[in-house]
């Protein structure tokens, strides 16, 4: 039996209230958790934790410590843009499911008083937020100039306009029921984000609107953000979403490869994006077209390292997906690059890694962005200093100020036999 050295998870986020992104840039809005949403993650947690933290599960992963976390062996990265909130939220539940309370996540002081951590033993999992102004590994299709014309080019091929005119007839159908909002193919994913969140939280909304709608809107919604999130080469500007995060990807594996790492578990919170680009990149979409969609809400892709049985007792990658902690097809193992069963982790780098984009410099330039992110970083670190700067010089005017007065009752107090000075302002 292979063993289970690590595992990369990639989770969606959790359901949240409506959120709208720009149809031409992807340019997002803000949004809020719920409690569904994060009530899901949880459960996803819970569900991980029986499969790679539970002691005789098949699929255990080695040496791993399970009650109490030992956080040299978790990392988590955190989507910070875009959904940022929601995200963080989401992983905060999924890594409550994961490492749950426990009582003896407590702790002896010296005068022998034990104190145990709050809520029952709960476990503070350290997680690494990722904000797109500093890192575009997790957040790199906006600011793109040419994923803008990625987006243009699709909205303007004829499969697009095919699909506009097979659906114009439901686009007119719809009009009483978004309230205002454009019924138009290229702004149909807030048209099917805005009808499945009031779907979900409004009841008299959920009264009025007519059976099958919602699906058909979510059928036209895949169809879009496959073609906006795809591209026909791996290294095409339409998979940024997943290029970039492939180098999260690889450079784990060597991490939970290596003996001289103690990383085990990597967990990486983010959206719905890099799942299809990720997809398409390994071809998986070949043998499971389903996947072609938006992923649903607590959505999860586990990326096994293990290790041969002998004779062969080289490294392997095993694939899994699920599509939300309610699919009832559970986790299914899924090819990549047309491999069936377990690939080889050297022929998976082999032919991943050229696609993959490892620095916001290299980002820059696959995006035709007039300046590097570290620019952009740091014109953003310019404009918050901006009211530091104002305000120093405000404490400076009163210090000064303060210093005249004092001096001049200074004056006034002096004795009878002293002379009267003049003192320079400073």
């Amino acid at each position: 039996m292979s063993k289970v050295l690590g595992v990369i998870i990639i989770a969606r986020n959790g359901d949240r209230r409506e959120y709208y992104q720009d149809p031409k840039s992807y340019a997002p809005s803000l949004t809020d958790s719920t409690a569904l949403g994060v009530t899901d993650l949880h459960l996803l947690g819970t569900q991980l934790r029986e499969i790679y933290l539970t002691p005789g599960s098949s699929s255990f992963i080695d040496s791993m410590s399970t009650d109490l976390a030992n956080t040299e062996q978790v990392k988590a990265r955190v989507k910070a843009g875009g959904e940022g909130p929601v995200v963080f939220d989401s992983a905060t539940a999924l890594l409550q499911g994961l490492f749950p309370p426990n009582s003896r996540n407590k702790i002896t002081l010296a005068n022998g008083t034990v104190v145990t951590a709050p809520l029952a033993g709960y476990q503070y999992i350290p997680m690494e937020t990722v904000e797109p102004g500093n890192d575009r590994s997790m957040e790199s299709w906006t600011d793109c100039p040419n994923f803008e014309k990625h987006i243009a080019a699709f909205h303007k091929s004829d499969a697009f306009k095919e699909k506009a005119q097979e659906a114009e007839p439901f686009l007119n159908e719809i009009k009483d029921f978004v309230f205002g909002r454009p019924t138009t193919l290229d702004n149909i994913w807030n048209i099917y984000d805005f009808m499945a969140t009031a779907l979900t939280y409004n009841q008299t909304y959920a009264y009025r609107l007519p059976p099958g709608y919602v699906n058909q809107a979510r059928a036209l919604a895949n169809f879009h953000e496959d073609g906006v999130f795809s591209d026909a080469k791996a290294n095409g500007i339409g998979n940024v979403a997943g290029r970039t995060l492939m180098h999260t990807i690889l450079s784990s594996l060597e991490r939970i490869g290596s003996n001289n790492d103690p990383l085990k578990l990597m967990v990486v919170q983010t959206s719905y994006h890099p799942f299809i680009s990720l997809f398409h990149q390994t071809e998986i979409v070949e043998q499971n077209p389903e996947l072609k969609a938006i992923p649903n809400f607590g959505s999860a892709l586990a990326i096994e390292l293990l290790r041969g049985s002998p004779p062969d007792m080289r490294d392997f990658l095993r694939f899994k997906f699920k599509n939300g902690t309610a699919d009832p097809q559970g986790w299914q193992r899924l090819p990549v690059f047309g491999k069936e069963g377990d690939i080889p982790l050297t022929e998976y780098i082999y032919r991943a890694e050229g696609a993959a984009i490892t620095s916001n410099k290299q980002w820059a330039e696959v995006c035709g962005a007039k300046a590097s992110v570290a620019g952009t970083a740091l014109h953003a670190v310019e404009k918050a200093s901006l009211p530091l700067a104002v305000g120093s010089m405000l404490l400076l005017v009163f210090f000064v100020i303060t210093q005249l007065l004092v001096r001049r009752r200074q004056r006034i107090r002096l004795p009878e036999d002293a002379e009267v000075g003049v003192f320079p302002f400073l």
